[in-house]
């Protein structure tokens, strides 16, 4: 189990370790006008050329068609980056994407992006990316992002419980907002779903069709989605009079491989579940391949759900249940929040609490086998184990 202070290094990330501009606008090539050449150009000082543009009053008005109408005719344009500057923003925001154990892809993080860069561009900013491959390293990526007056505020993303980052970001006084809380929550501003609610939904509807012997694949529990998502599931559990019992929690990466490999822990036991909650639609995508390699129906033999609500999952056979979180608006929904916060707007008006959607789909249904039936079916696949 990794702690809120690691993240494993996956090969196959494709954004890397460097940092990465995204945005949308065509940079121009074109000479450059300087306030200088206006000023050349009019016979007035540069003062007086930059007293026009500011819309200072004190300058006639014989002098201020002048210089407007060289501005015009040298095609001069003010430096974005130098306005920005002096008035302490760059229109950048930065984003330090944690390097999570595993090999696979991350479908929800292209998704969510996608959503932050579409609103940035909205306003006229941009995302600048870097990776990490640990919370400490995140820190220290932050710190010199801030040193370089590179952004103007960041996102954060998985965050843990205890996080490194947002104790760092909140004793520089620096803007920043989350995707999902931390032990420090009303300090900050955020935006999360309510991972505790759709898990203990999650375990009640399994429940509900006849269930009783039900699995829970997780990720680290030290990150604090992981934990609520823990927590809601337990709760529905007892809720019910059922047992949480440990042999049925299965710790996983967040992807395929992950859900592949708790699968096989899982239908290996002398009563393997009839139903399996997964932490993530990756995972579940996992799930599923192993059990339909050990030929069992899903939906029917064994239940799957999933969490994320990828789109990818309606193309599945069957297309997996899960709860969605919509990705996309996460982002958007960031990258607003962000803005408002870099404005001066306090970080409790700041805060938002979202709910999961359930997608029914074909994943999910009444038992047909009991435990003791699917060790038996399975006993043929694993009797070399």
């Amino acid at each position: 189990m990794k702690s809120d202070h690691e993240w494993e290094r996956s090969d196959d990330n494709v954004l890397g370790g460097n940092s990465v501009s995204i945005t949308d606008q065509n940079v121009q090539q074109r000479k450059s006008v300087t306030i200088g050449d206006v000023a050349r150009h009019v016979g007035v000082a540069k003062g007086t050329v930059s007293r026009v543009l500011n819309n200072y009053t004190d300058i006639s008005k014989a002098t201020r068609e002048r210089v407007l109408k060289a501005v015009e005719e040298l095609g001069y344009r003010p430096s974005s980056t130098a306005r920005n500057l002096k008035r302490g923003r760059v229109d950048t925001f930065g984003i330090v994407l944690p390097l999570m154990p595993g090999k696979g892809a991350d479908p929800f993080l292209a998704e969510f992006l996608d959503g932050m860069t579409r609103a940035l561009n909205a306003v006229d900013k941009d995302l600048l990316v870097t990776t990490a491959s640990s919370m400490d390293d995140a820190v220290l990526a932050i710190r010199r992002l801030i040193s370089s007056q590179k952004v103007d505020g960041f996102v954060l993303t998985r965050t843990a419980t205890n996080d490194p980052r947002v104790d760092y970001l909140l004793d520089r006084g620096f803007p920043f907002v989350s995707h999902g809380r931390t032990a420090r929550e009303s300090e900050h501003p955020w935006f999360d779903i309510d991972n505790h609610a759709a898990f203990y939904a999650a375990a009640k509807k399994v429940i509900a069709q006849g269930h009783t012997r039900i699995a829970l694949v997780m990720s680290n529990p030290q990150m604090n989605f992981s934990r609520l998502r823990i927590e809601g599931f337990h709760q529905g559990l007892e809720d019910a009079g059922l047992a949480f019992e440990d042999q049925l929690i299965a710790e996983a990466t967040l992807d395929e491989p992950g859900g592949e490999q708790a699968a096989l822990q899982l239908l290996r036991q002398d009563r393997p579940p009839t139903a399996i909650i997964c932490m993530t639609d990756a995972i579940a995508i996992g799930v599923t391949k192993i059990i339909r390699r050990h030929g069992l129906v899903i939906g029917e033999d064994v239940t799957v759900i999933g969490y994320d609500g990828l789109p990818v999952c309606e193309h599945f056979d069957p297309p997996l249940t899960s709860f969605a979180q919509e990705p996309v608006l996460a982002g958007g929904t960031l990258a607003e929040l962000l803005t408002k916060a870099i404005s001066g707007q306090p970080a409790r008006e700041l805060q938002i609490l979202a709910e999961a959607r359930l997608i029914q789909r074909g994943s999910d249904g009444p038992p047909r086998k009991t435990p003791e039936e699917l060790k038996a079916h399975l006993s043929t696949y694993f009797a070399t184990a």
